[in-house]
C-alpha cells in the first residue's frame, strides 16, 4: 500500500522545492494536506504524480509544481480573503485556506458542494465558504478579493473577475490561447482607478477549465 505521508514529502522535495518554490508556508501546506483525499478512489495511487489530473467532470487537480509556483508568484497574505475559481475537488481551496484568512470557492452543482463540505469537516478546515454560481461570473457579493486563484487554463481573463479584485489584489491563472499547447502563468494586479498591470511567469501545459475553453468563432 502506498505510503501517502512519504509521497507528500517526496512531492515537496523532488517536484516543488527543486522548481524554485522556497516559501516555507507554501511548502508546509503541500506537505501536510492529504492530497489523495481530494481525488476519486481510482486516482489516489497517482495523486502525487508530477502531472495534471483531470476528473470525470472536467475539474483539474493541478500538477504540484505548477500549483505551488502559482501560489508563490501571487504571494497570498495571511489576512487576505481569496476567491478560487474552477476547483471542483476542493484541493486548491484547501491549500489556500492554510495561507489566508478566508477562501470563497464557487460550486456549480450539489455534488461539488457536498464533496468540498465533507472534506472541510473531515480535515477540520473552517475558513472555506462554498457558494453556488457560475464560475465565469466570480462571486461579486463577497468581493473585493486579495487573491483570485484560477484552478486551470483559461483562454481569456473575464473582465468580471478583474473587477472583483481589491486594490493591490492579484489574479493568477494559466492563460492559453486557442491552438497553443503550452499556456503562460499570468498574474494581473489591480493598481486602482481602473488600471491593471500584468506579467507572465513560466510556461505550463495545464488543461482548460471547461467553462473557459476558447470560444469558436465562425466566419463566412
Amino acid at each position: 500500500m502506498l505510503n501517502f505521508e512519504q509521497a507528500r514529502s517526496n512531492m515537496v522535495d523532488c517536484q516543488i522545492h527543486p522548481n524554485g518554490v522556497i516559501d516555507p508556508r507554501i511548502l508546509t501546506a503541500f506537505e501536510t494536506l492529504p492530497r489523495e483525499k481530494f481525488v476519486p478512489d481510482e486516482l489516489r495511487g497517482i495523486a502525487y504524480n508530477d502531472e495534471d489530473l483531470v476528473m470525470a467532470d472536467g475539474r483539474i487537480l493541478l500538477e504540484p509544481q505548477t500549483h505551488a509556483r502559482m501560489l508563490q508568484v501571487v504571494k497570498p497574505g495571511a489576512e487576505e480573503v481569496c476567491l478560487v475559481v474552477g476547483d471542483g475537488c476542493g484541493y486548491a481551496s484547501a491549500v489556500l485556506a492554510q495561507l489566508t484568512a478566508m477562501v470563497i470557492t464557487i460550486t456549480t452543482n450539489d455534488a461539488e458542494k457536498q464533496r468540498i463540505g465533507d472534506l472541510c469537516t473531515a480535515l477540520d478546515i473552517c475558513n472555506i465558504a462554498t457558494l453556488d454560481g457560475n464560475i465565469c461570473d466570480g462571486a461579486a457579493k463577497n468581493a473585493p478579493y486579495g487573491v483570485i486563484f484560477v484552478n486551470g487554463a483559461i483562454a481569456d481573463v473575464p473582465e468580471k473577475l478583474l473587477q472583483q479584485l481589491a486594490i493591490g489584489g492579484r489574479l493568477v491563472c494559466i492563460e492559453k490561447k486557442e491552438g497553443q499547447t503550452l499556456g503562460e502563468m499570468l498574474v494581473v494586479e489591480n493598481l486602482g482607478e481602473g488600471k491593471f498591470s500584468s506579467y507572465n511567469h513560466y510556461s505550463a501545459g495545464t488543461p482548460y477549465i471547461p467553462e473557459f475553453k476558447p470560444k469558436r468563432v465562425f466566419t463566412f
